[in-house]
């Protein structure tokens, strides 16, 4: 009766949570422009570059440090059971080079086309240094390892212990659809499919692993090749 009652309260806690912090993160880099007075010193492409670096840290925020926090203080369980334990590490690369050998060649095909350039990369720097390169792919790294532990894991083993796969996976897929809406249809409609593959493969691998390592592949392929065929970019690398 007492456990029936814990999780009860953990999946209100969480259900509460994830709506609250995609609002709040969604709000603030839509309509607040929360790092005005942290970029004002800089101007320019600096300071867009700058921006892009803090959306990525300010979602590390809401969709990796909150989160953690609840789960931490609030919650009877451990970060364990939400799926931070690399449980199948070597059917875990299995799935990430077979991942990549799909996503890959089809960025390679999409990443030039001009809808896809007019968004990515999304340092729109006419001048890409080694740094940028660096710190964009570490930015990258770590808002996605806290957004897949905030759908995967936080979102997903809570709605998994109350109400079972199949529900769980579609109020995932669900909500994960809708967090896209920013960033238009093509994405909104894409995510389902993304989502379901990046639900099953997790129940599967018991871990948010997987899920990480295939959204890191898929934003870093993008980000490199289209920086590539971006004719108003150039990469300087100086060692």
């Amino acid at each position: 009766m007492l456990q029936t009652y814990f999780d009860e309260i953990e999946i209100i806690v969480v259900l509460l949570y994830v709506v609250l912090g995609i609002s709040l993160n969604s709000y603030l880099l839509t309509f607040a422009k929360p790092f005005r007075f942290l970029l004002a010193k800089y101007s320019g492409e600096t300071a867009a570059r700058r921006s892009v670096y803090l959306q990525r840290i300010m979602g590390m925020f809401f969709y990796g440090i909150v989160p953690l926090a609840i789960v931490l203080m609030l919650l009877h369980g451990s970060l364990r059971d939400y799926g931070t334990v690399l449980s199948e590490p070597l059917t875990t690369l299995l799935w990430g080079i077979l991942f990549a050998a799909i996503i890959i060649p089809l960025t390679l095909y999409n990443a030039k086309s001009p809808s896809n350039l007019a968004v990515y990369p999304q340092i729109r720097s006419k001048k890409w240094t080694l740094s940028t390169l660096l710190i964009s792919g570490l930015t990258w790294a770590g808002y996605l390892l806290c957004y897949e532990f905030f759908f995967r894991g936080f979102l997903l083993f809570a709605c998994l212990r109350e109400f079972g796969t199949v529900p769980a996976v579609a109020i995932n897929m669900l909500i994960y659809s809708i967090a896209h809406i920013p960033k238009g249809k093509l994405e909104t409609i894409g995510a389902i499919p993304l989502g379901l593959v990046l639900c099953v493969l997790t129940i599967s691998t018991e871990s948010i692993w997987f899920a990480f390592l295939a959204h890191v592949i898929m934003a870093l392929s993008n980000e490199w090749i289209s920086l590539y065929h971006n004719k108003d970019t150039k990469l300087e690398i100086k060692f």
